[in-house]
């Protein structure tokens, strides 16, 4: 097997907007085909979110870099500041809410790469997602 390696210089990343996010990819299929693991710096404006969505086939963690963020697994919700994070397995709902008064920015590393095909799901608008942040 071929070993891959890869320097990502901020000049050079490849720059993706979703929905009011700013993604800034470091490691991503377009970047580094078929690296083991991903990972993009998420800006999440005032206000804005990733609402609840499952990578079917992929892991997570995120990391805060900066702001608070309104973090849901499940129907559990933390409040994260820069220098915490969150594991997820595959397949498990989690949304991420700007809850602060600055952008929120984070890391988002996902492996593995097999599981990239399948994608993102979004889930807010199903329940029990859809219900949860009512009382806002």
């Amino acid at each position: 097997m071929d070993k891959k390696w890869k320097f990502a210089k901020k000049k050079d990343l490849m720059l993706e907007k979703v929905l009011g996010r700013v993604h800034y990819w470091h490691y991503h299929p377009e970047i580094i085909e078929k690296a083991g693991t991903y990972m993009v710096k998420v800006v999440i404006p005032i206000g804005r979110e990733h609402d609840f969505h499952i990578h079917p086939e992929m892991n997570e963690i995120l990391y805060i870099l900066k702001g608070s963020a309104e973090q849901w697994v499940e129907d559990k919700m933390e409040i994260l500041s820069a220098g915490d994070s969150v594991y997820l397995d595959a397949n498990i709902a989690h949304a991420t809410f700007n809850a602060g008064d600055e952008d929120l920015e984070f890391l988002a590393i996902l492996s593995p790469a097999e599981g990239w095909d399948v994608g993102t799901i979004d889930v807010s608008g199903d329940l029990p997602y859809s219900e949860y942040r009512k009382h806002k």
